[in-house]
């Protein structure tokens, strides 16, 4: 695995989103020592921690607040209501005094002192519940209520995560096709190869930038009426008399666009470039009109 693939895994590895033999390998060649990644891992952390104070509190709506508040104050009532109309213990009945026996003569024997008082219940008088057995509906309640704040929270800040990952990922892709332009801008025999308009859109202008060293260009182009739907519009090279796709590009609402070529051969053989607007996804040979068309010198400036 190549070092711009650790560098493209990295912000998955501190999401902790990284699984299997990706996971096994990025922690083997982070633990050699990679500077890029833990540059990368440093930044991630950086963002991680802004979004910790990023996501607003969402307070609870209104009719959730109410129903469970009333329901609070109904289970404190009813607990009072059972407590007022819990059973009480009768008192003994009276004993009525008898005819008179003669007891016999008592003889001692340890017993416990004082001895007990044989006119109380023998039952313990029930109680009705306490002060925790009443609040504890109501901690129950707000117990819910707190998870279902924490689930919101936990669930914004899940999808911001997710826009984040997708900023990353974007801000790479633009990052890694501005690497690849400045290595063609850079070369020391760069050529320019100018694109005029045609019929179909005599406004519009192209370039072609060539590095003939690392045998890739980059295409520019301004003015291009926006392709209408189920059509794009394709680069060609033209070598030997006999064109050859180097695909399709997009162009904005500006009708500006801009397309790497990923290899262009020799410049002996290429005679020119041109742009034709085709059905979707391009066609391996041409058949739509010409948009823009550019020979190439042997010297360009």
């Amino acid at each position: 695995m190549d070092q711009d693939r650790f560098v493209e895994l990295a912000p998955d590895y501190a999401l902790g989103l990284l699984e299997g033999e990706d996971l096994d390998e990025f922690e083997r060649h982070l633990a050699a020592g990679c500077e890029a990644c833990e540059l990368e891992l440093a930044r991630m952390d950086a963002v991680g921690d802004a979004l910790a104070y990023a996501a607003p509190l969402v307070p609870a709506p209104d009719a959730l607040r109410d129903r469970l508040l009333g329901g609070v104050y109904t289970d404190l009532e009813e607990s009072k209501a059972r407590a007022a109309h819990a059973p009480m213990v009768a008192a003994p009945a009276p004993v009525r005094p008898g005819p008179a026996v003669e007891m016999p003569k008592a003889t001692y024997s340890p017993a416990p002192w004082p001895p007990p008082d044989l006119s109380a219940p023998t039952s313990p008088e029930p109680k009705g519940p306490g002060f925790w057995g009443r609040l504890a509906p109501a901690l129950a309640v707000v117990g819910v209520l707190a998870a279902a704040l924490l689930g919101v929270y936990a669930y914004q800040l899940r999808q911001q995560l997710t826009l984040v990952r997708s900023d990353l990922e974007r801000v790479q892709a633009e990052n890694q096709e501005l690497a690849r332009v400045m290595d063609i801008v850079g070369s020391p025999r760069l050529r320019v190869i100018a694109l005029g308009g045609q019929t179909a859109a005599p406004k519009s202008d192209g370039r072609v930038l060539w590095s003939p060293e690392s045998k890739k260009a980059v295409f520019y182009a301004y003015g291009l009426p926006k392709p209408p739907a189920g059509k794009d519009y394709q680069l060609w090279v033209i070598e030997a008399g006999t064109p050859r796709s180097e695909g399709v590009f997009p162009v904005d609402e500006r009708g500006q666009a801009t397309h790497v070529l990923p290899d262009v051969p020799d410049p002996a053989g290429i005679g020119a470039f041109a742009v034709t607007l085709e059905p979707a996804g391009g066609l391996a040979q041409p058949s739509g009109e010409i948009f823009l068309a550019g020979g190439v010198a042997e010297k360009v400036n």
